[in-house]
C-alpha cells in the first residue's frame, strides 16, 4: 500500500469568487484543483525534472458536497494516490472546518515538454511524493 505525501494550505474565500447565488462558483473549486495541483508539483519535483518534464489531465471528476461563502476559511489538500507507467491519480479535498465540502480525482499523464508523449514515471520522479517508495 502507497503511503502518500500530501500538500495543504489555508485560505479565505475572497469576494472574487462569490457568484449570483452568494457562494463560490463551481468553476473557482476546478481552478483551486489546478493550482494546488501545480504547486504540489514545483514544491515537490526539482527544477531540472521540471524543466523537462509535465502533465496533462486526462480525466477529472468531482463531487460537490456542500458550499463555501465570502470569508470562510478553507483547507485544500492534494496528493497522489495511485501511478502507472506514465499516469497518475491525483486526489484533492476542499474542508470548510472538519467537513469535506468537495471532491477532486483527477487522471494525469505524464510527458516530455519536448515531444508532449506520455513520459514512464520513475521511482525518483516519483519518490517526493511517497513515504515509502
Amino acid at each position: 500500500m502507497l503511503n502518500p505525501i500530501a500538500y495543504q494550505k489555508q485560505f479565505i474565500v475572497n469576494e472574487e469568487v462569490i457568484d449570483h447565488f452568494n457562494h463560490v462558483n463551481n468553476l473557482e473549486y476546478i481552478k483551486w484543483v489546478l493550482k494546488i495541483s501545480k504547486e504540489h508539483w514545483n514544491s515537490f519535483s526539482p527544477e531540472s525534472v521540471r524543466e523537462e518534464f509535465g502533465w496533462m489531465i486526462l480525466k477529472h471528476e468531482l463531487l460537490y458536497k456542500g458550499q463555501a461563502e465570502l470569508n470562510d476559511k478553507l483547507l485544500i489538500k492534494t496528493w497522489i494516490e495511485d501511478f502507472s507507467a506514465a499516469r497518475c491519480t491525483r486526489k484533492t479535498s476542499i474542508f470548510k472546518g472538519e467537513k469535506i465540502i468537495f471532491q477532486s480525482t483527477a487522471e494525469w499523464c505524464f510527458v516530455s515538454l519536448k515531444s508532449r508523449r506520455p513520459t514512464r514515471l520513475s521511482n525518483e520522479i516519483l519518490k517526493p511524493y511517497f513515504k515509502d517508495l
